[in-house]
Order: structure tokens, then sequence, then C-alpha cells
């Protein structure tokens, strides 16, 4: 099942890459709400920006922790499933989540492309109408 959601992905399924990813989340322990209100993601975006800019040393930071990184890993996988088949402002709380992680418990592998997808959403974010 693990294994199986990136595989959905690239074949196109998206739907059920969505679903496994829920389902494992909530094994690790994560609450993936069924929709995300958009005026938490209007909060949650420029409080991750906030968090990334109050200083660098969670880049000397390894993420040690299986466990979180197992979550990292699958909100880097749900957001690009979302991306397809979600709301745009829920593929941005996703990614939020996967930077939160890193800020908080330092980098990994999922870390890069994270960054790389809070910088878009930075640089498309309105707040009077949300769009990626």
């Amino acid at each position: 099942m693990v294994a199986s959601s990136p595989v959905f992905t690239a074949q196109g399924k998206v739907v059920e890459s969505y679903g496994t990813c829920c389902s494992v989340l909530s094994q690790l322990g994560e609450e993936i709400p069924e929709l995300i209100p958009l005026e938490l993601v209007e909060r949650m975006v420029p409080e991750t920006l906030h968090m990334y800019g109050q200083g660098n040393e969670w880049i000397s930071k390894k993420m040690e922790d299986k466990n979180i990184i197992s979550i990292a890993k699958f909100y880097t996988t749900i957001a690009t499933a979302a991306y397809f088949c979600k709301p745009a402002h829920m593929v941005a709380y996703f990614i939020c989540k996967t930077v939160r992680l890193s800020l908080q418990h330092g980098v990994c592998q999922y870390t890069p492309l994270a960054l790389v997808q809070i910088s878009f959403i930075a640089s498309r974010f309105d707040t009077a109408s949300f769009t990626l």
C-alpha cells in the first residue's frame, strides 16, 4: 500500500493516490480533513513563510525520525495528487505541512521539493482569490 501511492500518481490515478495518502497519513497519526477551509490556508501560507524567515538553524539539522520522514513523504505525494483532483488551496495546505515539518525537525530528502513548491505558492499567493 505504501509504495502504491506514487505508482498511482505516475499512472494518472490521482484520486486513488490521494486516498492512499490520506489512509497512510491517518495511520501515521495525521488528521486529514475531507475539505480544508480556504480561510485556514489563507492564514497558513503567510504563517509558514514567516516561520521560514525566522532563522535557518533547521538547515543544519537532519530529520532523523523515520515516522516524520514518512509523513513528509506522504504530504509531498498527496500535494501532487491534490494538484490534479482538489482545489488549489488544498495543495497549498499540504505543501505548508511539509515545509513546517522541515522547519521544526530538520531537512530530509523531501525538503528541497517542498521549498520549491512553497516558493511557487508564495509568488502566486493572493488572498482575494486563491490561485496557483
